[in-house]
C-alpha cells in the first residue's frame, strides 16, 4: 500500500511537470510579458543607476580636461606676462640709453647699462645684473643718467655686482663746489644710513646752502663734474680750522632702477 502511494506521488509529480512545460509553451508570451512586467521597476533602478555612474564618469573626465586646459592657459598667460616685462625692462633701458645720449655721457665715458637687483640700505650697497661677463671690474663709478654719482663697485661677480654707495662709511672721495670767484675743495664722506658730509673744508670759506657739489679728479677714483648733491645744512666752530657741511644727495634709491656703469673715462 505504501507502495502504491509513493507510485502514485511520484506519477502525479511527473503530470504536473509535464503539464507546467506545456503551459510554459502554449502561455509563452503571458509569461514573458509577466516576467518584464515583474522585472521593470528593477530594470529602470539599475539603468538609472548606471546612467548616473556614466553620467558622473563623463563628468570627472570633462573636470580633468578643464583643468589641463585651464594650466596650460594660465602657463601662456604667465609667459605672455614674462614677455610684457622683458619689453617694459627693454624699453626703460633703450629710455635711459637716449637720455645718456642726449646728455652728451657717451662722449664723456664708455658707458654700460645695468639694472638693480637687491638693496641692502642698512650696508648701505646695492647689487647690479653686470658682472665679469660682461667686462664688468673692480672700482668702476657707477651713475645716474641725469650725471649723479650713485658708487663704485666693490665686488664682481660672474654675472652681478656689488656697489658700495657713497653713503657708506667706508665712502669719501674729493669733491669741490664751484663759485664765481674760486672752487671751495672738501672731502666727501659716507655717513651710513643714506647720509653723507661734506668735510675738511678750511674755515674761512663762505659756504651757502643750497651750494652744488660735485666730483673732482683728485685721487682718480671717480670722474671729475659728477653730481653728488647741495649744502643743507653747514657746521662751523671759532676753534676747529675746518668746517663741514651736511649734503642733500642727488641719488634717491627709491626712484632708481637702470644705472649707468662708466667702463673708461
Amino acid at each position: 500500500m505504501r507502495f502504491s502511494f509513493k507510485k502514485n506521488k511520484i506519477l502525479i509529480t511527473v503530470v504536473m511537470v509535464v503539464l507546467l512545460v506545456f503551459l510554459l509553451n502554449f502561455f509563452q508570451k503571458e509569461v514573458r510579458e509577466f516576467f518584464y512586467w515583474f522585472s521593470a521597476p528593477i530594470q529602470k533602478v539599475l539603468w538609472g543607476a548606471g546612467e548616473s555612474t556614466s553620467d558622473s564618469l563623463q563628468s570627472i573626465v570633462q573636470v580633468k580636461i578643464l583643468k589641463q586646459e585651464l594650466d596650460e592657459l594660465k602657463l601662456e598667460n604667465q609667459e605672455l606676462l614674462g614677455q610684457i616685462v622683458a619689453l617694459k625692462d627693454l624699453k626703460e633701458e633703450n629710455k635711459s640709453l637716449r637720455q645718456a645720449l642726449n646728455l652728451e655721457l657717451q662722449k664723456d665715458f664708455k658707458l654700460a647699462l645695468a639694472q638693480i637687483i637687491g638693496k641692502d640700505i642698512s650696508q648701505d650697497f646695492i647689487l647690479i645684473d653686470k658682472g665679469s661677463e660682461q667686462g664688468i671690474l673692480q672700482a668702476m663709478p657707477i651713475i645716474t643718467e641725469q650725471r649723479v654719482l650713485v658708487g663704485k663697485i666693490s665686488q664682481v661677480y660672474e654675472n652681478f655686482s656689488k656697489v658700495i654707495l657713497i653713503f657708506h662709511k667706508e665712502s669719501s672721495f674729493d669733491a669741490k663746489i664751484q663759485k664765481e670767484e674760486k672752487d671751495i675743495s672738501g672731502v666727501v664722506r659716507g655717513q651710513g644710513s643714506l647720509r653723507i658730509l661734506f668735510d675738511l673744508i678750511p674755515r674761512e670759506e663762505n659756504l651757502s646752502q643750497g651750494d652744488i657739489i660735485v666730483t673732482t679728479a683728485l685721487g682718480g677714483i671717480f670722474p671729475k663734474g659728477l653730481l653728488v648733491g647741495k649744502v643743507k645744512e653747514i657746521k662751523k666752530s671759532d676753534v676747529e680750522p675746518f668746517q663741514q657741511a651736511e649734503i642733500e644727495p642727488f641719488f634717491d634709491i627709491s626712484q632708481t632702477e637702470i644705472l649707468l656703469i662708466i667702463l673708461e673715462f
